[in-house]
Parts: C-alpha cells; sequence; structure tokens
C-alpha cells in the first residue's frame, strides 16, 4: 500500500474460517526546504544546522521533520569578501603628547580606498570622540567602510600607551669650598643623563659627576628615562666665595720684539695670563696685509714674511681669547719691529 485510505484484508482464523480485518493507514509526506544566506568573509565559519561551512557553496543534509519523515534541506551559502584591515600599533609617547589614531601609518597594509571610523567598543556602538588626538592608555577600534556589502566587523585592537610625566625637581642646594671635589648626584630614574652647563664638572653626561670650580653655579639635570620621556631637575651648588681666591684671565703683547736670534725677544707673541684658548693672533703691517696668524698658546712672530725678513717697522696686531674663567679677551694694538 503507497497511499493513504482504509483497505480491508481476509485473514483465516485458527480454526480454519475466514476472518476480515480492516487496515487504516496513513501516509505522511517528505518535506524539503532551501535557504540562501548571503555573508562576509570575517562572518566564517558559518553555523547552519548544527554544522560549521567554511567556504561559499551549495549544501544539503538529511534531518528528520515533526511526523518523523525525512526533511532535506538544502543551503545555499555565498560568501563576500571583506575590506583587508591591517592595524599597527603605535609606539607608546609621553605624556602630555597624545597619538593620532587616524595617521595613515595605523592602518597601513590595509586595502587602499578604505575610509575608517574609531570606537570605544567593539560592537562601534560608542563613538571615539577624538581619535586625532588620544591622551588615555586603553582599547580602541578601527571599522572600515563596506566594501561588497562587507565591513571588518571583527574587534582591531589599537593599544595607546601614554606614559605618564615625572616632574622635575630641585635638589638641595650643595655648598662647597672653592676647587673642592665634590660628588653631585642625580635621580636614578633613568638610563641617559646631560648636566649643563659643564663648566666644573669632570663628566657632564654621567649621573653622578664631581664638582671642582671656584664659582657657584646651577645645573639642570636632563634625564632620559627607559621610556623616552624627558625629566628636566636643577642643583645649585653655592661656593664660600669669601675663601675663593679671585683669578682674572687676560693676554698682553710687548711694545717691541728683536728677532736677530739671540733669543731673547725674538718673537712677537701674546703673554697669557689664566688663559684657557687663544682664539687667534693675527699681525698685519702698515697696508694692512695679514703677515702672520696663530691660535697657539706660545707661538709667535719671528718676522719673516714669505721666508723673508720684514723692515724695521710699527705693525698692528689684534688678539681674542677665551679666559679660564669662561669670559672672552679681545685686545688690539701696535708693536714695533727691532732690529
Amino acid at each position: 500500500y503507497t497511499t493513504t485510505g482504509i483497505y480491508p484484508v481476509i485473514l483465516q482464523n485458527t480454526v480454519g474460517c475466514d476472518s476480515i480485518a480492516t487496515l487504516n493507514l496513513t501516509v505522511n509526506s517528505t518535506s524539503a526546504s532551501t535557504t540562501s544566506k548571503i555573508i562576509c568573509s570575517n562572518q566564517l565559519p558559518y553555523l547552519w544546522n548544527g554544522n560549521n561551512y567554511n567556504a561559499a557553496d551549495t549544501f544539503t543534509v538529511t534531518l528528520q521533520n515533526a511526523a518523523g519523515c525525512d526533511s532535506v534541506a538544502t543551503l545555499i551559502l555565498t560568501v563576500n569578501t571583506s575590506p583587508k584591515v591591517v592595524i599597527n600599533n603605535p609606539a607608546p609617547v609621553c605624556a602630555p603628547a597624545t597619538v593620532d589614531l587616524t595617521a595613515p601609518a595605523i592602518t597601513a597594509g590595509s586595502d587602499a580606498g578604505l575610509t575608517f571610523t574609531y570606537w570605544m567598543d567593539a560592537a562601534a556602538s560608542i563613538p571615539l570622540i577624538n581619535p586625532k588626538a588620544v591622551g588615555a592608555s586603553g582599547t580602541y577600534y578601527i571599522k572600515s567602510s563596506v566594501v561588497n556589502n562587507c565591513t571588518s566587523t571583527e574587534p582591531v585592537e589599537v593599544r595607546v600607551v601614554i606614559i605618564a610625566s615625572t616632574p622635575g625637581v630641585r635638589y638641595t642646594t650643595i655648598t662647597t669650598e672653592p676647587n673642592t671635589p665634590v660628588q653631585l648626584l642625580a635621580r636614578n630614574i633613568g638610563i641617559n643623563f646631560l648636566w649643563t652647563p659643564p663648566a666644573g664638572l669632570n663628566f657632564n653626561s654621567v649621573k653622578d659627576p664631581v664638582f671642582q670650580y671656584d664659582r657657584q653655579t646651577e645645573y639642570t639635570v636632563k634625564i632620559t628615562t627607559d621610556s623616552g620621556c624627558l625629566v628636566v631637575d636643577t642643583l645649585l651648588v653655592k661656593v664660600n666665595v669669601q675663601q675663593a681666591a679671585i683669578v682674572r684671565s687676560d693676554l698682553f703683547v710687548p711694545k717691541a720684539w728683536t728677532p736677530n736670534g739671540d733669543g731673547h725677544n725674538d718673537k712677537l707673541l701674546p703673554l697669557t695670563v689664566n688663559i684657557r684658548e687663544l682664539k687667534y693672533f693675527r699681525v698685519f703691517n702698515r697696508w694692512g696685509q695679514l703677515v702672520f696668524e696663530t691660535n697657539a698658546i706660545g707661538l709667535g712672530w719671528d718676522g719673516l714674511f714669505k721666508g723673508k725678513p720684514q723692515v724695521m717697522d710699527v705693525y698692528t696686531w689684534i688678539a681674542e681669547a677665551v679666559g679660564a674663567d669662561g669670559t672672552t679677551i679681545k685686545r688690539s694694538g701696535n708693536s714695533i719691529l727691532i732690529k
């Protein structure tokens, strides 16, 4: 029997007599369904009827309907390509600096032509108010524009690290005697140190330089932390000036010299007093021609110009030097070459 109906059936009972039985037959039909689904590639795998599907195709499964009969279900799965979004986490910055999440470097490597929006949450429901100037550490999210009716909706984390700035401090003032070594010490909060000015210090790029000087100096200490932040501290070193010797720097040039080779007053040169550096000493003849020049302390003019002895005359000189106290000294005058 293949259809629903009432069918009489003649049987034979146990004593050999005919017996009529009736069959009430109900035939339930099978069922079939087709589901068409369009998704984005970043939604794979797609879960359907308890199975995961990882690519576009047509899939068929046999299920059981409510009547207990086989039911054939078909899935037509279409997968659109989602835009490619690449996130490059920004380098840490030091407060009060901020991070610009809209900078092209943040999304370098993403598909061309995309536009981006910026959010506080992975669901992209709370907008980031100022993505150009993020000033707080945290995780933020970038969502791409629509391509093939798809966006990159999975969380793309951008971790911004804002390093709290360390305020500069003024160290306790140090008082010392003139030209007496005393060790200075910066805070142990960094990896690089720079003391300015360098005057009076044995080294100015260490944490603990030695001060040996005859005058009061205020130093700034620029400390670079391991995170790259800059901290500027201050230290005043006082010198007991009542006991400090007065150091004066100067230079003098004789009014005359005798380049005759007798070993006495043979060269015209500056006589230096507490001079640290001679910038130049220049001698000119009466026509303004430069006949001698040096920047070495202790060297002078022997009266020769281009290998020839010069005539007895008045020569003009100028000089500039730096004293031991750091002052610049400029002098000029005339000296007579005597034979």
